[in-house]
């Protein structure tokens, strides 16, 4: 269960769990595309975060960048890095972002997320990230129909 989100996560495929926030971090693992097997094979990719405990910060002002940084070694003076999103500092526990990746972001053998606070110091704030096929993106809508 990740937020709302129930889906199977990949464990070669994780980044984070539940990874503890306030400062500049990198993921706390490291995906090997070579390791893994036909990940998406001709379907999207995407990078789910899910904010697992509210960020805080004295000023309520901090956002954080997650960006995608790749690297032909495990080094990770990445050789790539784009940012995929960014949360606001009234990010509570439960708010998900979810980031088409393009070809760009698979070239390299090794990836990882780079996490950076800004405009403060971040007091509380973890996280889970991972990539997947299979977001969920079905949304309800009104049917127009009226049943008497």
């Amino acid at each position: 269960h990740i937020g709302e989100i129930y889906m199977y996560v990949d464990a070669l495929l994780l980044f984070s769990d539940a990874q503890a926030v306030t400062a500049t971090a990198a993921s706390t693992s490291s995906v090997d595309l070579s390791a893994v097997r036909d990940a998406g094979a001709g379907e999207d990719l995407y990078v789910v975060v899910s904010c697992d405990v509210a960020m805080t910060d004295a000023g309520s002002d901090s956002t954080l960048a997650v960006a995608i940084e790749g690297d032909s070694t495990t080094t990770f003076t990445p050789d790539y890095t784009r940012t995929l999103f960014t949360f606001s500092a009234v990010s509570a526990a439960g708010t998900i972002k979810v980031a088409k990746l393009g070809p760009d972001d698979l070239n390299l053998r090794y990836l990882q997320l780079k996490y950076t606070p800004a405009n403060g110091n971040l007091t509380t704030g973890s996280f889970t990230a991972f990539i997947t096929s299979q977001v969920d993106k079905w949304t309800a809508y009104a049917d127009a129909i009226t049943i008497s």
